[in-house]
């Protein structure tokens, strides 16, 4: 559990994580950390052949668990900001360097304390939701074809179904990708969930919102989402992470 530094709310977070093969998957290139004493979170979605995958977003998570851990940064959303951006330069390398590992990536969505407040960073389209006094909001947009093109439009979706899963934005696919961040401040009792789309893309908003309404605890939830998006197939990798803030 981490109380916020210097913030006069007294609030607190506590965590839990949970990865799961999917049901058409022979391996897992899913990620997450939970380090609450840190106040640091993640998913990372690995991608590339020869289990490339799991090496990309393995490093994208030791790398900024490690400079966040041993940084100095003055802001804590300035030094994930940098932290990411370094994880990208790793992935990048080690794609270079290691025939077995060219082309792999990695998407990856972070929180981190930050005061009374939350800093959220995302490449890709892992998300971040949070649940506040029962309704759902998506607090991250994708970097993918579909979003920048349309969004949530229906006939845009329809268009481009067959390039359903062409990511815009991902760490290691260019030596220069950085990741979009905000900062947003907490209640008591909001939820927030990372997730890579494994689960949101056959758990759609409306049943996100529902199983995050039946309550329990964290650990519960996480199972409750994962067996979710079991039940609807499980088409790729599923890992989520969700936090609940506390006065």
């Amino acid at each position: 559990m981490i109380a916020f530094e210097g913030s006069s709310t007294g609030m607190k977070f506590v965590a839990a994580g949970l990865t799961d093969v999917g049901r058409e998957r022979d391996h897992n290139e899913d990620t997450f950390l939970v380090d609450e004493a840190l106040g640091l979170f993640l998913v990372a979605d690995g991608m590339g052949g020869h289990r490339a995958g799991e090496v990309a977003s393995a490093i994208a998570r030791d790398t900024v668990h490690e400079l966040i851990r041993d940084g100095s940064a003055s802001s804590r959303l300035d030094a994930l900001d940098q932290a990411i951006r370094r994880a990208n330069q790793r992935v990048v390398k080690e794609g270079q360097a290691n025939r077995a590992h060219k082309g792999m990536g990695t998407t990856i969505v972070a929180l981190i304390t930050d005061g009374d407040a939350l800093g959220i960073a995302h490449a890709g389209d892992s998300r971040c939701y949070r649940f506040r006094d029962g309704a759902l909001q998506r607090m991250t947009r994708d970097h993918s074809l579909i979003e920048e093109l349309g969004g949530d439009d229906p006939a845009v979706m329809a268009a481009l179904a067959s390039y359903s899963n062409v990511i815009t934005r991902a760490l290691g696919t260019a030596p220069d990708t950085a990741p979009d961040v905000r900062r947003e401040t907490v209640k008591s009792g909001d939820l927030f969930v990372l997730c890579s789309d494994g689960l949101c893309g056959p758990v759609d908003d409306a049943a996100m919102q529902r199983l995050l309404a039946e309550g329990g605890s964290l650990d519960e939830i996480c199972r409750r989402l994962v067996t979710e998006a079991n039940e609807r197939g499980g088409p790729d990798n599923i890992s989520v992470v969700v936090l609940r803030a506390e006065s």
